[in-house]
């Protein structure tokens, strides 16, 4: 089996992936150069007029949700079987069905991983558009509420309680104490903590009560997977592979930090202006305020999860994509709040 850590695939490889999907129609294909994520490369191509997106995953070392799955897919599958109704217990029977996740582009194909490519990956409609939070966007007012609404309708699927992956709906639901309790506890236990920070993070966990909403959540939600489509007046919500059920507090964590580009550093950051916003319409829209508590647990256990990542990114010599800040920035965000606590 090929490694595609080491071998990432050229056009040639990508012409056989699309072959697979379209047949005899594929020779046609146009396919431009990819763009790397921090698991994935998304080819854009370009077949019969119309434009798609072939998505590989080409690194699951430090990936920390589902291996070997191909995430839309089970998403969209999971999300269509809870609108309709169905238990945590029945949703987890859900097979992906070619249905995608709420405001994703449509699938055309989906693999766990085969002899054409030993991992995960997909062929999907291409998302007309212009990311809200990129460098130079100046998104609508109407922009930021088709966000908002967007994320509303993400979690709008209610489960029974916490869940370890998405892989385990039908196993135990744990209280939000206990959820974010574990998953600080986990990332302490990853190695050194500087002893303000363990300090703070072990408070946080205490203190957290066990009530919270449990939804759907993307878990990956920044400014550059927001996508609008002015002219369709639409909104896409791409990159799935980080999905899980959590508070949907978790999701506004993120974007509250990586809202969008600046253009200064290049490092996504945050835009209270634009956040604000977004949060305003989301609260809304669903009639609810977000709960602070919970917030404040969230925003402690993604602040020392992001830390610990871009750490151990540069521990292991890999460079920090350009998009995203060092770790010395999640650091002085984490001790901020452990001096205001």
């Amino acid at each position: 089996m090929r490694n595609p850590t080491t071998e990432l695939p050229d056009s040639t490889r990508a012409q056989a992936l699309l072959a697979r999907v379209f047949g005899a129609r594929a020779a046609g294909a146009w396919i431009d150069a990819p763009i790397d994520g921090a698991i994935n490369r998304t080819f854009p191509v370009r077949l019969d007029d119309t434009r798609y997106a072939l998505r590989l995953r080409v690194n699951e070392a430090g990936f920390r949700y589902e291996k070997g799955i191909a995430k839309s897919a089970l998403v969209g599958a999971i999300h269509a079987a809870k609108r309709d109704g169905a238990s945590d217990r029945a949703a987890a029977a859900a097979k992906p069905n070619g249905k995608a996740p709420p405001h994703a582009p449509q699938l055309h194909h989906w693999s766990d991983g085969d002899d054409l490519w030993p991992l995960p990956w997909e062929i999907a409609a291409w998302c007309p558009g212009d990311a809200i939070g990129a460098a130079n966007a100046k998104p609508s007012a109407d922009a930021l509420i088709r966000a908002a609404h967007a994320i509303a309708d993400i979690h709008a699927v209610a489960f029974d309680g916490g869940k370890a992956d998405l892989l385990n709906l039908a196993g135990p639901d744990q209280d939000f104490a206990s959820w974010v309790g574990g998953a600080i506890e986990r990332e302490l236990a990853r190695g050194p903590v500087p002893g303000a920070i363990d300090g703070y993070a072990r408070a946080v966990s205490r203190k957290a009560k066990p009530a919270a909403r449990w939804t759907l959540v993307h878990n990956d939600l920044h400014g550059l997977h927001l996508i609008d489509d002015t002219a369709a007046k639409r909104l896409w919500i791409i990159d799935w592979d980080n999905a899980l059920v959590a508070p949907p507090e978790l999701d506004f964590v993120k974007l509250k930090h990586w809202t969008r580009i600046n253009a200064a550093t290049g490092h996504l950051s945050a835009d209270a202006p634009m956040y604000g916003a977004m949060l305003q319409a989301y609260e809304t829209k669903t009639g609810r305020k977000l709960d602070a508590d919970v917030f404040a647990a969230c925003e402690a256990l993604w602040l020392l999860r992001v830390w610990r990542f871009e750490s151990e990114r540069r521990e292991q010599g890999r460079p920090t994509p350009i998009l995203f800040a060092g770790p010395e920035i999640y650091r002085a965000a984490l001790d901020r709040l452990a001096e205001a606590a």
